[in-house]
């Protein structure tokens, strides 16, 4: 027993010590702060990142250990918090737009965690995900479309979704006024990484594969936003662990939210 361990930690040492290991075997890696806002919009310009047939295959490869898993009954945390933030609506099947689908995979963790399920519609704006998704689940509505600029008219859906997608929006403010905008009743933002005292950062990172953007968003900041957009928060709940300390110097951690339109 001990040479197979011994083998395994050697290897995961090679992985970690070969930049084009680590950034095509792990799943995050390499991370670098960014000097702001403008930095940030350069990086998203010139990196297809999201948009390649690659980066959505080993997404979906990573999400599938994941919901085999939770077809056993042993939900990762993020995904049961999902489930319970749209519960505590107290909403039966509603209507809901998950903005940034990715590969569609939430569909599948409502369905399962859920009694009754939802009414579900997906959006994202890379087309590679979306031709995933639709592959995936061909009985579900997917569209290419971009959270800044939604195409649904106001108050569309009973609850709009945001599953870990904000942190790689730019324009996160756009995204959260215009999920305020369609949402008729409820917005959730989902595993949103923050720092309790610190500025929202933005940083760099190899996510499968592919160099992104990733927000780290100051906490008062976020707060601030979502009640211009006249969001009112409901509940908080801890979802998976996630420090950028050794990067940043600041304790971060991940949050979900469910805020509710005014009068509900």
């Amino acid at each position: 027993m001990a040479l197979p361990r011994l083998i395994r930690q050697v290897g995961k040492r090679i992985v970690k010590a070969t930049p084009i290991l680590r950034r095509h075997i792990l799943t995050s890696t390499d991370y670098q702060v960014l000097s702001g806002v403008e930095e940030a919009k350069r990086l998203s310009t010139s990196s297809r990142g999201w948009l390649t047939a690659r980066t959505v295959a080993r997404q979906e490869r990573a999400y599938q250990g994941l919901i085999a898993a939770m077809k056993r009954g042993e939900p990762r945390l993020d995904f049961t918090v999902a489930a319970a933030a749209v519960a505590a609506t107290g909403i039966t099947n509603p209507g809901l737009l998950e903005v940034g689908c990715g590969s569609g995979y939430y569909s599948e963790v409502f369905d399962d965690l859920l009694d009754g399920g939802v009414s579900y519609t997906g959006i994202d704006y890379s087309q590679a995900m979306i031709a995933r998704a639709r592959a995936r689940y061909p009985s579900r509505a997917f569209e290419v479309a971009d959270a800044t600029r939604m195409p649904h008219p106001d108050a569309a859906f009973d609850i709009v979704f945001n599953g870990v997608s904000l942190m790689h929006i730019i324009d996160y403010a756009a995204a959260i006024s215009e999920a305020a905008r369609v949402a008729a009743r409820h917005c959730i933002l989902h595993t949103v990484p923050v720092f309790e005292s610190h500025q929202t950062t933005y940083l760099r990172k190899y996510a499968y594969g592919a160099p992104v953007v990733e927000i780290v968003f100051g906490k008062r900041e976020l707060m601030t936003l979502c009640e211009r957009s006249g969001l009112r928060l409901a509940k908080t709940w801890a979802c998976i662990p996630y420090d950028v300390f050794d990067e940043t110097g600041h304790h971060s951690t991940t949050e979900t939210y469910l805020f509710s339109r005014p009068g509900i």
